[in-house]
């Protein structure tokens, strides 16, 4: 199960704060399928990065199966990306010259 409590992200451009997610509450239980839709600039891809564990929210909570992974270390992330998450990527970026 996935759970976010409150989760927001900012950027900062010099002195200029973006806040691409803004106190987000989510609950995703396991089986269940889900959509993420908007318009463009509208924190899709940034809630996906947080969800894939690939970036870190600048607060709130995020529960995977009842841990807290907002407060893990670099190595317990990549375990958890390794063992619980898998990317399919609209872009193939694959290599010109193999393709």
């Amino acid at each position: 199960m996935i759970r976010l409590e409150g989760i927001s992200r900012e950027y900062f451009m010099g002195d200029v704060e973006i806040r691409a997610l803004d106190d987000i509450h989510l609950s995703i239980q396991r089986g269940e399928f889900l959509s993420i839709m908007g318009p463009s600039g509208s924190g899709k891809s940034t809630l996906l990065n947080i969800l894939g564990v690939l970036d870190q929210p600048s607060s709130g909570a995020y529960y995977l199966e009842d841990v807290d992974i907002t407060r893990l270390r670099d190595k317990e992330l990549a375990q958890i990306r390794n063992r619980h998450f898998g990317f399919i990527f609209q872009s193939y970026n694959l290599f010109p010259e193999l393709s």
